[in-house]
């Protein structure tokens, strides 16, 4: 901010807290030597004060670019009210009778009208971020507190033409209530962290909305004065205005809001309260129309923020099942890298300095005993087959598409697996789009128990795998035409039964879907699963005609519904080895780790 700036607005600042101080004084009752309206007070000093508070705000606008379009249309607003009221004192006070309306209304009006867009463009940038419940909760507020003040205070009743139609004394009240509701939709977003600049600014609303409501009483009894004590409250007000602007200069306020718990149903708890006892209330002796339409709209909305909040609970809990499932993810591949470190460091390493020990002792043996070296080669067999397990159980326990992409991973996987088979495999690519790591690691655990099902329990002699990655998430079918699924579920081991819970456990945990069911012509089995990406709307539903897998218990899983046909089309069997697409055959190794982002239950609003 520019030094001339600061010091022009600083100067600006305490000359609008003089003034306004000596013309609140002469407010006081037995100040004045003579009661009633004085040009010099009531016209010059009380020009000069709001004029002041024209300048600060518009100094305002030029030292900050922060919310500069909602200071400019509120400074508009009180340049309005500076015009109105001006031509009024100037010209339409000396007429009998003062005609009405009146330029002098116009001003004053347009002066409601540009203060209220002023909040509303400035909340929109302050709050930017808030979830729309928030937004939904300030709009209740905002009319039960204009229905009750409507219904209850003195000088805030609109009046309504015989015909119902709004005229100029309708339109004052209208715009008091508008103002009344805009100040309190704000702070019941903006919550109790809103700072002082938005304190001020809705204070300043509230003291026009209350100075406004006894001076319409006073005018409708008669008893208006000018130079009473009434007109302390639009100095005030405007006063707080300014100090708002000064205020939004100084700090950068943020709310964290809490999503969850009963703290979000305390204020539609207590505007549905307020809004039933006006009603009821209504019912006994009368309400007037408006406060009757305020509370009704209430009400409306009320219900809609009812099913607003439970879609927002399922959100959450959503967004809680996608948590656990990362952390449970994250803990498996972290468990996975510690043992197969273990195994690496320890017993393979172990097994490799045995079998140099038995070879070393086999070359002795050779010249002095040569009857004993089977006996040794035996047992050196047997060392490299432990061996051997040893290190496809570290193949098992490796997470390949931590650092590579899910269609590797598999290629990868169905190598290991049916490495020592007759059977032939191929991997399909159809959708390509990226997948986040929590996704990719998921899939592959899911898509290799199945393929190694598919080689110990279904006796299959094709298998193939297609796998479908789009904006939603990812799609994967295990297609094999082995034994079916009647038939490996009655010759299953509990190996098996324990596999096909963890598919499914793993692919609900991750907020989507799992099956098996006989495959193409009723041959085989056909696993089949979807795993949506988080924030992309949910699972979706698997394809008519096949019940999820949470409708069965877990010895039932995958018995009902019948197969893809175009699984059939667009997967046909390759000779032993080979690898559908261009991909090259190799191990991918990576790490196990990486940090995932955690859901977010609460907001921070700037």
């Amino acid at each position: 901010m520019p030094r001339s700036i600061t010091s022009l607005m600083r100067t600006t600042a305490w000359l609008m807290l003089s003034l306004g101080t000596v013309y609140a004084v002469t407010l006081v009752p037995g100040v004045r030597q003579a009661p009633g309206y004085q040009p010099a007070l009531d016209w010059w000093l009380n020009m000069t004060v709001d004029g002041l508070v024209i300048l600060v705000v518009l100094l305002r606008v030029v030292a900050d670019r922060r919310d500069r379009v909602a200071w400019l249309v509120m400074a508009l607003g009180l340049l309005a009210a500076f015009a109105g009221s001006t031509t009024y004192f100037a010209y339409y006070q000396h007429l009998d009778p003062i005609p009405s309306p009146s330029w002098a209304d116009a001003g004053w009006l347009l002066f409601y009208t540009l203060l209220a867009i002023g909040l509303v463009l400035r909340l929109r940038t302050r709050a930017r971020s808030m979830p729309f419940s928030l937004s939904l909760d300030g709009l209740i507020a905002g009319l039960t507190a204009a229905a009750l003040a409507e219904a209850y205070v003195i000088g805030a009743a609109v009046p309504l033409g015989e015909d119902g139609v709004a005229t100029l004394n309708t339109a004052y009240p209208i715009a008091d209530l508008l103002l009344l509701a805009l100040a309190v939709a704000a702070l019941a977003v903006l919550g109790t962290g809103a700072g002082w600049s938005w304190w001020l600014l809705c204070a300043s609303f509230v003291t026009f909305f209350v100075t406004d409501a006894i001076y319409a009483g006073l005018v409708a009894d008669g008893a208006y004065v000018g130079g009473e004590p009434i007109d302390l409250g639009w100095l005030l007000a405007r006063l707080l205005l300014a100090g708002a602007a000064l205020a939004s200069l100084r700090s950068t306020e943020s709310r964290t809001v809490d999503l969850e718990g009963v703290t979000v149903l305390v204020l539609p708890g207590v505007c549905g309260l307020a809004v039933l006892g006006l009603l009821f209330h209504g019912s006994l002796s009368g309400i007037s129309p408006v406060a009757a339409v305020l509370a009704l709209a209430a009400g409306v909305l009320m219900v809609g923020r009812t099913a607003l909040t439970f879609r927002e609970l399922r959100a959450l809990t959503e967004a809680r099942q996608r948590a656990l499932s990362e952390r449970l993810v994250e803990a498996q591949d972290d468990e996975r890298a510690r043992i197969a470190a273990d195994v690496h460091d320890d017993s393979v390493q172990a097994l490799a300095a045995v079998d140099l020990r038995l070879g070393a002792l086999r070359n002795r043996l050779r010249a002095r005993a040569p009857e004993e070296v089977a006996g040794v080669e035996t047992v050196m067999d047997a060392v490299h087959g432990a061996s051997l397990r040893l290190r496809h159980l570290l193949f098992e326990l490796e997470t390949p598409v931590l650092d590579a992409s899910l269609i590797d991973g598999l290629r990868d996987a169905a190598a290991q697996v049916f490495e020592d088979s007759d059977v032939a495999w191929s991997v399909e690519e159809r959708g390509r789009d990226p997948l986040p790591q929590q996704v990719r690691v998921s899939a592959y655990r899911i898509a290799r128990e199945a393929l190694a099902n598919a080689l110990k329990h279904a006796r299959a002699r094709h298998v193939t795998v297609t796998v479908d990655a789009t904006g939603r998430g990812v799609e994967v079918h295990v297609v094999d035409d082995g034994r079916g699924v009647d038939a490996t579920a009655s010759a299953r081991s509990g190996r098996r039964h324990s596999g096909v819970v963890a598919m499914r456990d793993r692919a609900l945990a991750s907020g989507g879907w799992w099956r098996s069911t006989p495959g193409p012509r009723g041959v085989g089995t056909a696993v089949s699963f979807f795993l949506p990406l988080p924030g992309a709307g949910g699972a979706g539903a698997p394809p008519a005609g096949l019940r999820l897998v949470g409708e069965h218990p877990a010895d039932e899983v995958g018995r009902a519904g019948h197969a893809h046909d175009e699984v059939a089309l667009h997967a046909p069997a390759q000779q032993h080895g080979q690898v559908a697409g261009d991909g090259a055959l190799e191990q991918v190794g990576g790490s196990a780790g990486g940090q995932h982002a955690r859901p977010r239950r609460r907001i921070r609003l700037r």
